[in-house]
């Protein structure tokens, strides 16, 4: 079930980041992009650690100082698109080899 929530919050967060990357919005947009990429990452951090998976926890934690809406970073728009595209693929690259544990896990049984 852990990682069904963890699947669903990758995903949501690699979709905002591609749509913030591709898309022109307003500036509202990209602060709610901060919150909710803020939240999903300090609910990965936790989860990762929990599974004691130290590596992608400090991941998680980095995206999540990187986003933080209270003390943002200030980088041209070219730079933050290039930041959306490397966070969404890791995050995907994360979730192809948790789909690929899940899957050598449910052989064994």
């Amino acid at each position: 079930m852990n990682r069904t929530i963890d699947t669903i919050i990758k995903l949501g967060v690699i979709a905002m980041l591609i749509v913030a990357a591709t898309t022109r919005q307003q500036y509202s947009y990209y602060t709610f992009v901060r919150w909710a990429v803020l939240t999903g990452s300090i609910y990965l951090v936790y989860s990762t650690f929990q599974q004691q998976r130290k590596g992608l926890a400090i991941y998680f934690a980095t995206v999540a100082i990187l986003f933080n809406p209270f003390k943002p970073f200030w980088f041209q728009k070219e730079t933050w698109h290039l930041i959306d595209y490397i966070v969404s693929t890791i995050t995907l690259v994360s979730i192809y080899f948790d789909w690929q544990k899940s899957k050598s896990e449910i052989n064994k049984n």
